[in-house]
């Protein structure tokens, strides 16, 4: 988990100085940015808790403790090519300290991440509809949604992805299948950390640009962040997201100039977000190592 955990911020660090995303563009509300961070830090939030619920439907149930420093301590993980590390590290973490099957949780951890891929693209899906943008990449994006949701909801569809995965990486691989009304319950949770996120991009271009802007193009960021998450070989999703943003704002009657910035400056945005879970999870690791340090010394002091 170490070694995933230092990759991770190599990898980062590369992709941002590499895509030059580091810029501060003016600010026109400051209001909004702030109601924008406060949202993005809920999202957040409710992305962590998403995963324990998930957790919490299966054998291997953790506290909402335990699931949050799983997940934003393996945060970074997506900045690694491939990001199947983010997908690995919080479940090398749980491995680690409970003892259960590494590959279990890491099989958990995908189908995790695929109802969350579904919750963004059906917010994402809603928005490319209400813009029009059908014609532009509407068709492969409610292709994909629909194979998503079949692989989701039909037992048949669900094993065929894990032999997709079991030939891809040239290992068995079992996606463990959850029972439908368990799988709605974890879905309307990552449905409220998109939706979060999502206000929160809107309270963010409406800070950078003059006038208001519709609300839909608040769906733009719950359809860039699921394609971003598809480009499996764009660190973080870099470029990819940003691209589909601007090509959202741009349909939406928002500036190409507008729309370009807003974009790239929701990267650095949305770091900050990925920092503030990154050290929520190190404090809520570095307290349940403490409270591990004084029960063992507890335990000690009755025989001395």
């Amino acid at each position: 988990f170490r070694y995933i955990f230092y990759a991770s911020l190599i990898f980062l660090v590369f992709a941002l100085a590499k895509a030059d995303y580091l810029v501060i563009p003016t600010i026109v509300d400051p209001l909004k940015l702030v109601v924008s961070l406060l949202l993005l830090f809920a999202g957040f939030l409710l992305n962590a808790l998403s995963w324990s619920r998930t957790l919490r439907q299966t054998p291997y149930r953790v506290s909402d403790r335990v699931g949050l420093a799983s997940h934003g301590l393996a945060i970074f993980g997506k900045y690694i090519p491939g990001k199947f590390w983010v997908i690995m590290g919080r479940a090398e973490y749980l491995a680690l300290r409970s003892g259960h099957s590494r590959k279990d949780l890491a099989s958990l951890s995908l189908d995790a991440q695929f109802i969350a891929l579904w919750a963004a693209l059906l917010l994402g899906t809603l928005g490319m509809i209400s813009v029009g943008g059908t014609r532009l990449y509407g068709l492969a994006v409610l292709a994909l949604f629909v194979l998503l949701s079949l692989v989701i909801f039909t037992p048949f569809f669900h094993r065929m992805a894990g032999w997709l995965l079991s030939r891809m990486l040239r290992k068995p691989v079992k996606i463990p299948r959850l029972p439908l009304s368990r799988v709605i319950r974890i879905m309307l949770w990552y449905l409220m950390s998109w939706s979060t996120w999502s206000v929160a991009f809107w309270f963010l271009a409406s800070s950078l640009v003059e006038g208001a802007l519709p609300f839909h193009t608040a769906w733009a960021f719950a359809l860039g962040g699921s394609i971003g998450i598809l480009s499996v070989f764009a660190p973080g999703g870099l470029g990819v997201r940003e691209g589909i943003l601007t090509a959202y704002l741009s349909l939406a009657g928002v500036v190409v100039q507008d729309a370009t910035t807003i974009a790239v400056a929701s990267r650095l945005w949305f770091l900050a977000g990925e920092a503030f879970i990154f050290l929520l999870a190190l404090l809520c690791e570095r307290q349940m190592k403490k409270q591990g340090n004084e029960h063992e010394k507890n335990r000690e002091e009755p025989g001395r």
